[in-house]
């Protein structure tokens, strides 16, 4: 596969003009394609009274493009607000009853605890898998999981020290044991090139506002299509071909999580930004952050400053997190103001990347950590 040309995508986005920016895993910025894409919307609309961008048409193309992008069945792709919104009908999918547990994780952005929180006061527990060492592996879940558990829920890549979970051996230790894997891969989808269908996974909600280079109000939700027929809630949108007769339920796909008129905008540059993706290549796209992260991993390492993000690609994506040892919002703030952006979780500076950075971003970072 020919290697594409880094120095030139980069200048599809202006914002790197003036900002080093090591904050993708907050918000990625928008390439010019976006910026297009809203242009052609309102041209449209204007023009045309939306007769293109306002028409479900144009929704169903973005499905097709997206589902190949993310290597699924587009009938198992349908489009929420966000990963929350993605989680929470995942979390009322799965006929959870008294009795059950669910397993969750102490690595998960609160989006993936608070959905599933109102289920304790049904009478299901809630079980937490603790980390090792900033680690969460197979074993610490096993030990978790029992005959009554119901659901896992864990990050594919975690927020904090981007730790990558092993998702298709989990998911496959859930389904021998019949046991729901729900995932949020925000962190991971558009990076990494693992097709959705094969990480064993029953719902995977992805927010679009960051890998996807998609605006905030638009997202992804994948189901395992031979879930998606029984999975509750149910309707929230009536297809065109719903009737009375109870048959006609078997023919109604993920189309049954999209409630009311959809995020046209949003969707338009959802496909348009996916289209850009799968130009570059998700495989080219995953090995571009691997060697920048291998990058980062070692200035910092030259310098003595500390990390808790793993060495090991197969255990990490595109997050590096950085021990400092002065205040870390201080820290940032102060980054913030030589335009140089990265962020703080949990008391912790964070850098997080992507494709279109470069190895200056990486050595202007380095340089300016005390």
């Amino acid at each position: 596969m020919t290697e594409p040309n880094w120095t030139e995508l980069r200048k599809q986005f202006p914002m790197l003009e003036t900002w080093t920016y090591l904050d993708t895993a907050r918000k990625a910025p928008l390439p010019l394609c976006v910026e297009q894409a809203t242009r052609d919307f309102f041209r449209d609309v204007n023009e045309n009274a939306g007769d293109e961008v306002w028409n479900p048409a144009s929704v169903e193309k973005t499905r097709v493009v997206m589902a190949r992008l993310l290597g699924a069945p587009s009938s198992s792709i349908a489009f929420v607000k966000n990963t929350t919104e993605g989680l929470n009908i995942a979390s009322h999918a799965l006929n959870l009853a008294s009795g059950d547990n669910i397993v969750v994780t102490d690595m998960e952005h609160r989006a993936n605890l608070w959905v599933w929180e109102h289920w304790r006061a049904r009478g299901c527990e809630i079980r937490c898998v603790r980390n090792r060492d900033g680690r969460l592996p197979i074993e610490a879940f096993l030990e978790k999981i029992d005959e009554k558990t119901k659901v896992v829920a864990t990050a594919w890549v975690t927020y904090r020290n981007g730790y990558r979970v092993d998702l298709k051996a989990l998911g496959g230790i859930c389904r021998q044991r019949g046991v729901s894997l729900v995932v949020d891969a925000v962190q991971g989808a558009g990076l990494l090139s693992d097709p959705l269908s094969e990480l064993n996974a029953d719902f995977i909600s992805i927010g679009g506002h960051k890998h996807l280079l998609g605006l905030t109000g638009s997202g992804v939700l994948y189901s395992r299509p031979e879930l998606v027929k029984n999975a509750l809630p149910g309707i929230t949108k009536t297809p065109e071909y719903f009737t009375a007769d109870p048959a006609t339920l078997e023919r109604y796909d993920q189309h049954r999580f999209e409630s009311g008129n959809p995020n046209f905008l949003g969707l338009l540059v959802f496909r348009r930004a996916a289209e850009f993706l799968e130009s570059i290549g998700l495989q080219n796209i995953e090995t571009r952050v691997r060697d920048l992260t291998d990058e980062l991993l070692q200035m910092l390492k030259r310098r003595h400053i500390r990390t808790q993000t793993p060495s090991n690609w197969n255990e990490r994506c595109q997050i590096v997190n950085i021990l400092v040892d002065v205040d870390a919002k201080t820290l940032s703030a102060q980054l913030h103001q030589q335009r140089i952006a990265v962020n703080v979780r949990d008391g912790i500076l964070r850098a997080s990347l992507s494709f279109f950075n470069n190895e200056a971003d990486l050595e202007t970072l380095v340089r300016a950590l005390p």
